[in-house]
């Protein structure tokens, strides 16, 4: 069976980087290139995290610098849930990698020409590079025979309360990508990766992996990122919220990959969605049209997934890179 020719978008980011490691693990696609983005930290740290992860994994393909700021707003950045650059604290050196010459904009349209109408692309960061390709390329989506999305929100966010930091980073960005026109278009928003987790037993068994498992020293190093998160917030307000966190590991990122290797892992409902671009506190806010008002539908909305067929294809996807 052929390999789908694929694109990866992205602003890694350590969920970023579980994303990464199941598309190309999985054996499915053709990767043709990365294009990495602003985002979970600045361009100039995520470009890196990604030039590196497809040395890590093996991809071989180009990586392209692309949108260094969203269209039209500046926003917080994730250090916070990532680390300082991006990886959990994972230390690497990129000396001697080098990143495609040319823009992002330019790859990701030329390629969907040579797909001719069988290229997927899989964008789990802000949409920016997506939106300029669109305003440059009008007839992009036509060429685009699967887009899928990680972002949006249909209930509470995750960095205010009615946006998801993916499309808060850049919502002007992801207005312009949902009313685009693209044909198959699968939003997996933050409800959606929240069905998508590792329980305690599962991030047991990777605190325990050998590090002959080539992609286990970065996992491991966002685990301890991520403990010691968790731990500094006890006595605080939000006790409860990382209590909750240490039952249940999510990916946001992961889920989107599950949903594009086995469309089967997950539920969808076909919608029409837009986001908030002017709003002083919705900002961001992906809103759904729950009754069909409009008529119309522009997306197809991942409801959930099977957490067990998830986390089996996590872990079959992560052994791979066993020596």
């Amino acid at each position: 069976m052929s390999k789908r020719p694929l694109i990866i978008d992205c602003d890694p980011g350590t969920d970023d980087a579980q994303c990464i490691m199941m598309l190309a693990a999985s054996g499915l696609f053709d990767i043709k290139g990365i294009t990495a983005t602003h985002g979970n930290v600045p361009l100039s740290m995520t470009s890196v995290n990604a030039l590196y992860l497809a040395h890590l994994l093996g991809i071989d393909c180009p990586v392209y610098k692309g949108a260094e700021q969203a269209l039209i707003m500046r926003l917080p950045r994730a250090e916070n849930v990532h680390g300082a650059g991006g990886l959990g604290g994972y230390e690497f050196s990129a000396e001697g990698l080098e990143f495609a010459s040319g823009k992002a904009r330019d790859f990701l349209y030329e390629t969907a020409v040579e797909c001719k109408g069988e290229l997927e692309i899989c964008a789990i960061g802000p949409l920016t590079n997506l939106a300029i390709t669109v305003m440059k390329h009008p007839d992009f989506p036509s060429l685009v025979k699967k887009l899928v999305i990680m972002g949006g929100a249909r209930a509470e966010g995750n960095m205010t309360p009615l946006a998801e930091f993916n499309v808060y980073q850049d919502p002007h960005a992801c207005e312009i990508v949902l009313q685009a026109g693209f044909k198959d278009f699968v939003v997996v928003d933050y409800q959606a990766c929240k069905t998508a987790y590792l329980d305690k037993a599962e991030q047991e068994k990777i605190r325990n992996m050998s590090d002959k498992n080539t992609f286990a020293p970065l996992l491991k190093a966002y685990m301890i990122h991520r403990d010691n998160s968790i731990k500094e917030a006890v006595g605080t307000v939000y006790e409860e919220k990382f209590a909750r966190m240490a039952e249940k590991m999510v990916f946001c990122d992961a889920a989107a990959s599950a949903v594009l290797i086995d469309e089967s892992v997950a539920t969808y409902q076909p919608v029409y969605m837009m986001c908030e671009t002017q709003g002083e506190k919705t900002m961001g806010c992906t809103v759904i049209d729950k009754y069909g008002l409009s008529g119309m539908t522009n997306v197809k909305l991942c409801v959930g997934l099977d957490r067990d067929k998830y986390a089996k294809m996590y872990f079959d996807c992560l052994e791979k890179y066993e020596v």
